[in-house]
């Protein structure tokens, strides 16, 4: 299983007044997104509604585990999503 971490360059961070961005990719598909938004929409049900996946994915990084699959955890910094 291979699982990409992509968040942006520290360049792009700057010009975005510190706002980031992440996603996860499993195996090439992305399963995760949350980014710096506006303060109001800064909670679980808006820019941070993907958290709620944690347990899945979790679940899915388990039992690849348990069917023997090698864990490869890439991180990227990208300047655009």
């Amino acid at each position: 299983m291979e699982a990409k971490v992509i968040s942006l360059t520290d360049e792009v961070i700057e010009r975005r007044d510190y706002r980031n961005a992440m996603e996860i990719h499993i195996n090439g598909k992305m399963v995760f997104s949350v980014y710096d938004g506006e303060p109001e929409d800064a909670n679980l049900r808006r820019d941070f509604n993907d958290c709620w996946k944690i347990p899945s994915l979790l679940e899915m990084a388990h039992r690849a585990g348990i069917a023997g699959e090698k864990l490869s955890i890439v991180h990227e910094k990208v300047d655009e999503f």
